[in-house]
């Protein structure tokens, strides 16, 4: 008799529910999926309180850093790219740890403490369909070349999209060029912003990272990707970031960029014996 009952409840209880829903009550619809942030620190972050005046520009293209040492540098380039309020970010790092296809991006949004960064799916479906992008949410779990800069674009830019891409070490010169081409088709005319997440000379004292950012400093005014793509790790991270981007802006005939910002942890630390990363930012107007 109990289970009699009992069953005849829950019937009932199933019953409401399909009632109230054939009433107009939607079915609950899952929140988009995202990448959880294991990345952020509280004190690596200004919370817009970096003092700098702000220049109203134009600005299609950006060079950041991802060492959150420099988070005041970030923090100086996101705050002059809030004036625009793209709608877009295409946020270009390197894949440090090679995981995965040669090119990735994730259709997955980005958990921040100031909420989720959300994906700009229809780009990252023109990307896929190209065949030059490959979709993989696992690896971008634990790549700080994106996660690092997801709270500066969540502050900064609550509505912006995001659409993240990683680069193998060793994309060449021509599959740079061709990703930056594509990019440039897809933004042009648009509200859109590419961003290239970019550390620069490592493990050197700072003297020589000085020395290394002089000769970086020197390719990049003359667009030498030639001579970009065969700098190593003591210079750069990423040649293929760079590559990206300034292939883009060439294609958008935006090539005339200022620099910033050039520094070292040595500098920022005050401390000439330990082993340096080198940042750069850089805007393009």
């Amino acid at each position: 008799m109990i289970l009699i009952i009992i069953s005849l409840g829950v019937l009932l209880l199933l019953a409401m529910e399909e009632n109230s829903l054939s009433e107009g009550e939607a079915t609950p619809v899952p929140s988009s999926q995202a990448v959880y942030d294991s990345f952020f620190d509280p004190r690596s972050f200004s919370y817009g309180n970096n003092g700098d005046s702000i220049e109203e520009s134009k600005i299609f293209g950006a060079v950041v850093p991802h060492h959150l040492l420099a988070y005041k540098l970030i923090d100086s380039v996101f705050t002059k790219i809030a004036l625009e309020k793209p709608s877009t970010i295409i946020l270009i790092g390197p894949n440090h740890f090679n995981q995965g296809p040669r090119i990735l991006t994730t259709s997955w949004g980005w958990q921040t403490p100031f909420g989720i960064v959300e994906s700009d799916q229809t780009i990252i479906d023109s990307l896929a369909a190209s065949q030059m992008v490959k979709v993989n949410e696992e690896v971008f779990k634990a790549e700080h070349s994106i996660g690092n800069l997801m709270p500066f674009l969540k502050f900064y830019l609550p509505e912006t999209r995001l659409v993240p891409i990683i680069l193998h070490h060793d994309v060449t010169r021509q599959e740079a060029r061709e990703l930056g081409k594509y990019l440039a088709e897809l933004v042009e005319d648009k509200n859109y912003l590419i961003m290239a997440s970019v550390d620069f000379s490592h493990y050197l004292t700072r003297e020589a990272a000085e020395l290394k950012d002089r000769e970086t400093i020197e390719a990049l005014e003359n667009k030498n990707m030639g001579k970009i793509f065969s700098m190593g790790n003591d210079y750069l991270d990423s040649p293929a970031s760079i590559g990206v981007l300034f292939s883009a802006m060439e294609e958008l005939s935006k090539e005339d960029f200022r620099i910033l910002d050039n520094t070292n942890s040595g500098v920022i630390l005050n401390n000439d014996l330990i082993e340096t990363t080198s940042y750069f930012t850089l805007i393009f107007e």
